[in-house]
């Protein structure tokens, strides 16, 4: 009786180790007649499917991406008629699926998506997640699930008309941009809407604060135009990942309410971690420069704010949480390959690792090798330049 039961108790426990060591990756498939466009969303069919969940709604799709847009893999922005948490995410009604194309581990946005939430409970960046995603029944690949960044992701006060979000505004650009998105829209507001109550001004007001305040008015009232802790917490993301493309661009700027002032929220991270945007690689031959933004230039020009101390403090505080740390790094990498792993191979078997799109025909285990490369170099890098030991 007695063997029986640890037999029994053998048994269920290798039943449990297996069982917890299948990772899921749920499906998304669209049905759409006709291709997906580009400029407006357009009627589609979401079925959502995986083995604890499944369900069908009517959705709109289209393309997205700008440079990314070259590729054949496309990105697509997703609303659905109905909230719904899909792959273990929160409910929600919009949603971007990311081709993840030019960055062949699957990775380089969601960790640091994930780095600047663990960094401080405030900041804010898309929770994120895996999905094959089939197209008309046609398999288009692995794909990154992500939330939308918007209103009510952010969960701006809405009764409150300082609320306000923009996407990549051009502030750090003295002169105005000969080319933008839209013309009728500078400074890519998206909360509120700007045809029913236009913060332009609002934006402007700070941008010539940055650039044309004295340096005791500056010293002043920074901290009430942004939220310094948030700021340095997105300066020592940028810096850690070596991400030049993010300090005039890839972030949002947004505002709770009257009463917190303005935060960074961060988008667009492929641009990281050993290689540029355009998946050149980058072993630190060419480092970001964070003082091309001016407010980073002004912080540490400005000794009475006394920003470079508190950055380095910052930057040990991290350190010791072991949030920025190889470690960790290795922890969000491994936790990530044990989900995706068996799905890339089918991936490349549809947009091969050879690609005239790459500069190198690197496999996936090469590139998260790449990736741990990088991140040795560059904490040795940061430690010696803040003399942390």
């Amino acid at each position: 009786m007695i063997q029986n039961k640890r037999y029994l108790t053998i048994i269920s426990c290798l039943v449990f180790f297996v069982s917890c060591s299948q990772y899921e990756v749920p499906t998304i498939t669209i049905e759409k007649k006709g291709g997906i466009g580009w400029k407006v969303k357009e009627d589609c069919k979401v079925h959502y499917n995986s083995t604890s969940d499944s369900s069908i709604t009517a959705g709109k799709i289209k393309c997205r991406g700008g440079s990314s847009s070259r590729y054949y893999k496309h990105s697509f922005s997703l609303e659905l008629k109905d909230k719904l948490s899909l792959a273990g995410l929160p409910k929600d009604d919009d949603w971007v699926l990311n081709a993840n194309y030019i960055d062949k581990t699957f990775m380089r946005h969601k960790i640091s998506y994930d780095l600047f939430r663990e960094m401080r409970s405030k900041n804010c960046a898309p929770k994120s997640s895996y999905v094959k995603v089939l197209i008309n029944k046609k398999y288009e690949g692995l794909y990154v699930l992500m939330q939308e960044i918007n209103g009510s992701m952010l969960d701006l006060d809405k009764d409150d008309t300082s609320a306000v979000l923009f996407k990549d505004p051009p502030i750090f650009y003295k002169d105005k941009l000969a080319w933008v998105q839209d013309s009728m829209n500078y400074y890519q507001q998206k909360y509120p809407n700007i045809n029913q109550l236009d913060k332009t001004a609002y934006i402007e007001e700070f941008q010539n604060f940055l650039f044309h305040s004295t340096d005791g008015n500056f010293a002043k009232n920074v901290q009430q135009w942004v939220d310094l802790e948030n700021v340095m917490d997105w300066h020592l993301l940028l810096l850690f990942s070596n991400n030049s493309d993010g300090i005039v661009k890839n972030f949002f700027l947004y505002k709770l309410n009257k009463d917190v002032p303005m935060r960074f929220a961060i988008w667009d991270y492929d641009h990281s971690f050993g290689r540029d945007g355009d998946n050149e690689k980058n072993l630190l031959e060419r480092e970001l420069d964070c003082k091309r933004a001016i407010l980073i230039e002004r912080l540490f020009k400005i000794p009475s704010l006394n920003y470079s101390s508190l950055l380095k403090k910052r930057w040990f505080e991290l350190r010791k949480q072991n949030i920025l740390s190889a470690k960790n790094f290795e922890s969000h990498i491994q936790r990530n390959d044990k989900i995706i792993r068996e799905q890339v191979a089918k991936n490349f078997e549809k947009w091969p690792l050879d690609d005239k799109n790459y500069y190198d025909g690197d496999s996936y285990q090469q590139e998260l090798d790449l990736m741990r490369e990088f991140v040795k170099l560059r904490l040795k890098q940061l430690d010696e330049r803040f003399s942390y030991s």
